[in-house]
């Protein structure tokens, strides 16, 4: 029996260790055998186009990971390969921009997978306007969270800071750039003492503070979101990242017309 290459053997063992499977567990969960998922695993046998479409299905893969799974086995993926800026991606980003973003009145942005703010709406320019040094194009979301402008304006640092923390290391744990970003955190002195923060009353959410342009402490969280059905992978690592207030008295002021909010607790105008 000839051996194949073990570049989709090494996949399939890393996907079925992902989800903790054995190689018995995986089998009965694709409709194989144990002894078939081990001749994948080692080169020993070539999945069939079909083995790949169940795989997919029944472990409910991102099309990203299907995407290598086709091409590691030397099928052409039925996925698109597209680029960010293509005509496909920037379509569907102007949908999201018109449809979603401008009807959500507090800030909002679409994400990409490095958190590169690729798109948000008026309040979320509006929010970020008082972080001129930051105004990089594009600007990245995580850089923003990391920068001492960004934290000197957070009045809940302390509490608040595990939060950003565990959203970078479960980001960095799969781009080698935001691993770098968090090697920087870690050399700057940014999240030293987070292991040692510790509250027996953990609340429902942990918002974040901000002074408000009147002096009021404004308290937010953010919901985040991902199109439903979608099948480029480009889009499918892009996140919407919609604020929302924590209390009406923060509802308010960002609603108050003429009074833009920033972070910086000023207006747009300044």
């Amino acid at each position: 029996m000839n051996v194949q290459s073990p570049a989709f053997g090494n996949s399939l063992k890393s996907l079925r260790r992902e989800h903790g499977l054995s190689q018995v567990e995986f089998a009965g969960r694709i409709g194989s055998t144990q002894r078939h998922v081990s001749f994948l695993e080692t080169g020993r046998a070539h999945p069939s186009r079909y083995m790949i479409q169940r795989i997919e299905r029944e472990l409910a893969l991102p099309v990203g990971r299907s995407q290598i799974l086709y091409e590691t086995a030397g099928f052409s993926s039925p996925y698109k390969c597209r680029a960010e800026n293509s005509p496909d991606v920037v379509e569907a980003l102007d949908l999201i921009e018109t449809r979603l973003l401008a009807n959500w009145p507090f800030p909002a942005f679409v994400l990409d997978k490095r958190w590169t703010i690729l798109r948000s709406n008026t309040a979320g320019k509006l929010f970020l306007a008082g972080l001129t040094e930051l105004q990089n194009q594009p600007a990245n979301l995580f850089k923003i969270f990391l920068s001492p402008t960004f934290r000197e304006r957070v009045l809940n640092w302390k509490e608040a800071a595990p939060i950003f923390a565990a959203r970078l290391y479960r980001e960095a744990a799969e781009d080698p750039a935001l691993a770098d970003l968090l090697e920087e955190a870690h050399a700057s002195g940014i999240l030293d003492g987070l292991d040692e923060t510790f509250r027996e009353d953990v609340p429902v959410f942990v918002p974040v503070e901000f002074m408000g342009p009147d002096g009021s402490r404004l308290r937010v969280t953010s919901l985040l979101g991902q199109l439903a059905s979608v099948q480029d992978a480009v889009i499918e690592g892009m996140t919407i990242e919609m604020m929302v207030p924590m209390d009406e008295a923060t509802q308010n002021c960002l609603l108050a017309a003429g009074t833009p909010t920033t972070v910086a607790g000023s207006t747009a105008a300044e």
